[in-house]
């Protein structure tokens, strides 16, 4: 097939090309619906490919967020930027500015990267946004690499984070788009797993750099990111843009192409139809596609489940645990080279929690896996802060709270971690995806960098000597996050675009979304 006309232009009139329209987007959803997991794994192979690639930006979050948060503890590096302290002691620390700062480089990055990425997803496509996040990142990446102080290292880490920052939203504006809807949830799933990757990597990289004398203790952890990005740009160029990207600028062409390359072959008409359809049912609500209209209508809803999602990531503790399970360890007595081994398991399981969770997507889908593990996330942070009542003295207390922690982090990889990804590219309307990735991804780094800031101080013995008691905290938000996820988390599991789009037009409650009938609605109203 050789050319590929403009789908509305298959009929002479108005009325009947829509009804053609809305014959072949029912055709297509079910075709979606029919179509097995390992049907779809057949078909679709090549796409299934480039949806793993680009979820592998994900792990240069987890890498850069583990190395800059890591970094103050390497001996070199406080040599080399902190001060002799006591004097004669051969111990070094770094000023306690800088000690705080490197932590919140990434997450700054984070809040105001999505922003431009959302923007950019929708105006040039996930490809091109990849490709010039990747390339620039080439040289602020050597700032980090050359950098003679504190000062020129973070500067270098920022401007990297503004880049990276766009990798949560990208991802799964892409995967979203590409994937048969038999494949999204497992596909946006894998952005999560390779965020946990890219922590076990950097712990593993600098636990081996570590005991270096020299700069190249710090240095190595940098010059090991270059992989990253020589790897997107290498696929970069060869990736296809998303059909979705290319219907929505009237690339007709383009997108079946793009379609033949992803597995379509027999129903490349029938699925631009349907695209087409959903684009048209969305231009009549959706008069314009600017961040303002992430927060009109039926988009309002749509930005709040996506942000509040993605949010409940952190309500639920998660940084508690990243940060602060081996820190319970060391006060029980165990050795810097001992926790170092611990951060690689915690990590491995996280990996572990991310593979099982594929399956479990299937079986349980969207909204009642995040509940679930809302659920047992908040219990485990009432039993944290339990067990912190105990003596301070007591080891075996410790240990618990060290272990609860680690359970916490599996179960969180088995459920509300992979889920949010597939949630909040799910949620969004086809016309603003991007942009509303961007806003869900920002808001809840805000959230994410207040709570960085307070647990020093919440957990601090000279401080507020909250310890363990944190889990409280934690708890007691978790708990909100269980009764908004009922009330407000609809079903997204199995459903096309366009049978979310009627969903949320029709304002359907959110425990209704899995039961609602949308193949009697009718298809030409748009």
């Amino acid at each position: 097939m050789d050319t590929f006309p403009a789908p509305i232009e298959k009929a002479s009139s108005p009325k009947i090309a829509h009804q053609e329209l809305a014959k072949s987007s029912e055709r297509v959803t079910r075709r979606e619906h029919n179509l097995s997991i390992l049907e779809a794994i057949s078909q679709h192979k090549t796409a299934v490919f480039w949806s793993a690639f680009f979820s592998i930006p994900n792990c240069v979050i987890g890498y850069d967020a583990t190395t800059l948060g890591t970094l103050v503890s390497i001996f070199q590096f406080r040599k080399s930027f902190g001060y002799e302290h006591p004097p004669g002691s051969d111990e070094y620390v770094l000023a306690p500015s800088w000690t705080a700062a490197f932590p919140y480089a990434p997450i700054i990055g984070f809040i105001l990267g999505p922003v431009w990425a959302g923007w950019s997803i929708d105006h040039f496509g996930p490809r091109k946004t990849l490709l010039a996040c990747t390339i620039l990142s080439l040289g602020t990446l050597l700032i980090q690499v050359f950098g003679q102080s504190a000062a020129v290292i973070f500067a270098g880490a920022l401007l990297t984070g503004l880049l990276t920052g766009s990798f949560p939203a990208l991802g799964p504006a892409y995967i979203s788009e590409i994937l048969p809807v038999r494949l999204r949830g497992i596909g946006l799933a894998a952005n999560n797993l390779a965020q946990v990757a890219g922590s076990f990597i950097a712990i593993g990289v600098m636990s081996g750099t570590q005991t270096l004398e020299d700069k190249w203790a710090y240095k190595i952890p940098f010059i090991t990111e270059y992989i990253f990005p020589v790897v997107f740009i290498l696929g970069g160029f060869f990736a296809p843009e998303t059909p979705w990207f290319l219907m929505k600028k009237g690339r007709y062409e383009q997108a079946a192409k793009s379609l033949q390359r992803t597995g379509y072959t027999s129903d490349i008409e029938d699925t631009l139809d349907h695209m087409k359809q959903t684009i048209l049912r969305e231009e009549e609500t959706e008069k314009s596609t600017s961040y303002v209209d992430c927060f009109k209508g039926t988009n309002l809803r749509r930005t709040m489940i996506s942000s509040i999602c993605y949010c409940g990531q952190f309500l639920s503790g998660i940084n508690v645990v990243s940060s602060y399970a081996t820190y319970f360890f060391q006060l029980a007595g165990v050795t810097t080279d001992q926790a170092f081994h611990l951060s690689l398991g915690l990590f491995g399981l996280g990996i572990v929690g991310n593979i099982l969770s594929w399956p479990l997507l299937s079986v349980w889908g969207r909204r009642f896996g995040y509940i679930f593990t809302c659920c047992i996330t908040t219990l485990l942070m009432f039993l944290v802060g339990f067990l912190d009542l105990a003596q301070p003295s007591s080891t075996a207390a410790m240990y618990a709270k060290s272990s609860m922690l680690l359970v916490f982090y599996f179960v969180y990889n088995c459920g509300i971690g992979p889920l949010v990804y597939a949630i909040m590219a799910e949620i969004p309307s086809t016309s603003i995806r991007g942009k509303t990735l961007g806003v869900a991804c920002s808001s809840s780094h805000v959230l994410s960098l207040a709570i960085t800031a307070g647990l020093p101080y919440a957990m601090s013995p000279t401080e507020a000597h909250w310890g363990g008691k944190i889990g409280f905290l934690f708890a007691g938000l978790g708990s909100f996050l269980i009764i908004w996820s009922i009330t407000y988390l609809p079903e997204t599991k199995d459903r096309t675009f366009e049978e979310l789009d009627i969903l949320f037009e029709n304002k359907t409650p959110a425990r209704k979304f899995s039961s609602t009938d949308v193949t009697a609605v009718e298809r030409t109203e748009a």
